[in-house]
Order: C-alpha cells, then sequence, then structure tokens
C-alpha cells in the first residue's frame, strides 16, 4: 500500500488514506513522515482482529467467512462513510480481500470505480496452512475456515469495477474461479533511484538469513521448516556457519542456539541496513500466492538468494540465473552451501538478481501502467 501510496502521489494524484490499524498492525505516528501524513489527509481506525471465540463459533454456525468478519467494523464504516460524504473521488482501492465487505458502503455513497488490489490469492495460503496442520480439531476447524474463505472469495470477486492482482499467477487463479472483470498485474514497486547499488561490492557471503513479519501463519511454518529440515545438513557441511532470524514479533518459540548456529535477533531498527550485510537471504515459504516484499527487497540490495517456489512466486525469476529455487530441504541446503563455498557463484547470483529486480520492479513504471489501466474503467 505505502509503495503505491508514494508513487501516486509522486505521478501527481491526490490520495485520501484510510488504515485499519490492528494488534498486530499498530499505528506509530513516528514511523510515518509528516509531509505524507498530511499530503494523504491520514487517518487511522483501531480495530480489534484478534480471536474472539464467540465471534468464531458465531460465524462457524452462520456459515459465514471469520477472516472476513474479523475486519468488519463499525467504526471503520462510520469513518468511511464521513470522507464519503464530504469527499469526491475517481477510484477507491480495497488493499486485499479482507477490505471487501465496505464495498457496498462506497456504493451506497459514491460514483467512485470500486478496485481491489489482491495482494494474495488468500484462501490458498489457508489451505497450505491446514494441508500442514496435524489431524484433529484444529485441522477440523481450519479446513471450515478455508472453505468458506474460499466461497466468499469465489463469491465477490465480480462485484468490483476492476480486480488488480500483485502476481501473473494470482490472475490466472482469479480467473479459474470465475473472475471476469476487468484484470491488471501490478507488482510491488520500489524507488531504486533512492537505493545504491550494493551487489558490486560483495566479494564473499558469510551468513544466511531469513528476514520477515513473523506474525503471519506462512512466514513462521516457512522458518520452521528452514530450522528443522534445512539448518542441520547445512550444518552437517558447515558447523562454523550461522543462521541469524530477523523480524517483528518473532514468536517465542524460536529461540537462539549457539550448538546450532542459530541466533534470534527479532525486529530490526533498520531493514535496509541489515539487507546491505554480506548474508544469504532465505525465503522457506511453503505456502502462500502473490509476491513477496521482502524478495524484492533483499534483491534489489544485492543479496544473492535461495528460496522456495512460492518464496519468489511473480518475480519471473530464472533459477540458477537469479537465484537459486528449491522445494527440497537437500536441494535447499545444498544451494546455500554453494554460496557459501563459492565467492564467484554468490557474486553472480547477487548482481544479476539485483539487476533483473531493478529492471522489472521500477515504482516509476509500475504506477503509469496502473494509471493507463484505472483511466480505461471510466
Amino acid at each position: 500500500m505505502d509503495a503505491m501510496t508514494r508513487g501516486l502521489l509522486a505521478d501527481g494524484h491526490s490520495v485520501r488514506l484510510l488504515a485499519i490499524c490492528t494488534e498486530k498492525h499498530p499505528h506509530i505516528p513516528e514511523h510515518l513522515d509528516a509531509d505524507y501524513m498530511t499530503a494523504t489527509k491520514y487517518h487511522a481506525v483501531d480495530v480489534q482482529t484478534a480471536l474472539n471465540p464467540a465471534d468464531a463459533v458465531r460465524h462457524l454456525i452462520a456459515g459465514e467467512s471469520y477472516h472476513i468478519g474479523r475486519f468488519n467494523s463499525p467504526d471503520f464504516t462510520r469513518e468511511l462513510d464521513s470522507i464519503l460524504r464530504n469527499e469526491v473521488f475517481d477510484v477507491v482501492i480495497l488493499e486485499s480481500l479482507f477490505m471487501a465487505s465496505y464495498e457496498e458502503s462506497i456504493r451506497r455513497l459514491s460514483d467512485a470505480r470500486v478496485v481491489l488490489r489482491a495482494h494474495n490469492v488468500e484462501h490458498q495460503i489457508w489451505r497450505g496452512l491446514t494441508q500442514e496442520a496435524r489431524i484433529g480439531p484444529k485441522k477440523w476447524y481450519l479446513s471450515k475456515l478455508t472453505t468458506q474463505l474460499k466461497e466468499y472469495e469465489k463469491s465477490h470477486l465480480n462485484n468490483f469495477d476492476a480486480l488488480v492482482p500483485i502476481s501473473e499467477g494470482d490472475s490466472a487463479t482469479f480467473k479459474d474461479l470465475g473472475a471476469t472483470i476487468p484484470m491488471h498485474v501490478s507488482p510491488f514497486g520500489m524507488d531504486f533511484e533512492k537505493r545504491p547499488p550494493a551487489a558490486s561490492t560483495l566479494t564473499s557471503v558469510d551468513h544466511v538469513f531469513h528476514l520477515g513479519s513473523m506474525d503471519w501463519l506462512p512466514n513462521i511454518q516457512g522458518v520452521q521448516w528452514l530450522i528443522e529440515e534445512v539448518w542441520p545438513k547445512v550444518r552437517k557441511q558447515n558447523s562454523k556457519v550461522n543462521l541469524f532470524l530477523a523480524g517483528r514479533n518473532m514468536p517465542e518459540s524460536f529461540k537462539s542456539d549457539a550448538s546450532l548456529g542459530i541466533q534470534v535477533i527479532g525486529e530490526v531498527e533498520n531493514a535496509a541496513e541489515f539487507l546491505t550485510r554480506n548474508g544469504i537471504m532465505t525465503i522457506p515459504l511453503l505456502t502462500g500466492s502473490g509476491m513477496r516484499v521482502k524478495a524484492v527487497e533483499g534483491m534489489s540490495a544485492g543479496r544473492p538468494t535461495v528460496s522456495t517456489e512460492i518464496g519468489v512466486g511473480g518475480l519471473g525469476l530464472v533459477h540458477g540465473e537469479h537465484a537459486f529455487v528449491a522445494n527440497a530441504p537437500e536441494e535447499f541446503a545444498n544451494h546455500i552451501l554453494l554460496l557459501l563455498e563459492s565467492s564467484d557463484t554468490a557474486s553472480k547470483i547477487a548482481q544479476s538478481g539485483q539487476a533483473h529486480i531493478r529492471n522489472k520492479f521500477s515504482n516509476k513504471n509500475i504506477i503509469s501502467d496502473l494509471v493507463k489501466f484505472l483511466k480505461k474503467l471510466d
């Protein structure tokens, strides 16, 4: 959302930003510059999305998606209504399926085109998590949640004037689900001119890392797999290498272990600086869709990368040229070991990956294409 907002502002458009803030993603004013907040008339509404057993049971009995219901807030609706009664918009962009329940409110008070910006095919993420869960009540409940979310996703896709998925793969899936409205793929972009190249300075790599929000279940699942299935194979061949785990809201179950070379850092103060260090970036995602922002950020900073297919989905990478891609633990480990052992390979992968990302994901070009698409909706 931030990249798109800044891109639209830079392209000369007026943008009004109304945000939902949750326990996991709170409103932290000092993280936003004053000019940005003024330019967007930024306003945040706190919404309680933590699991509520009573609400969960009610949605289950009613056959309604609890995933969607958690984000449906009377406070947010009131603020949205107030804005729509006092301001006129050409387009309203809803960020993610979880905002879809506000489509009716927008239609009631505005003639604006309503566009769904889909970061993922949401039910696919939960289907993957359900498949990984152990047989029992939790697996049964996750299965019900996934089924309800899929039905909601399918039945609401054509309620919008347009759909803006983040990857070609997601676009194809939405069409398979029955989407017939205009669609435009608009990936996550970055302002690379503000980020100096780093790959040219890479002479070798001396550690392995994972950086990502650790309140997202696919990241937790992936890091668990990295620690349990991949890392022992790496350490068996290289007993001195270290694995750094970084990211906000790190679960307490992940602990540093010097004997295994695992260091849990948690939230880093400056992610951009962290990504300039001479490490191998890992993206061990086992479920999900869309594209990973941290993959773009890390590769654009010149970090040689080892990922699962899902982890670099939507990036258009060539295995062995821009990054190493593997789904099996042993293969994943072998690619890490190769990068540790061969500084030449690490440097070539880093530079090739960086050039690919910077060429494909320029925010200026992405926003220009998006604006052209939105103008055709009139």
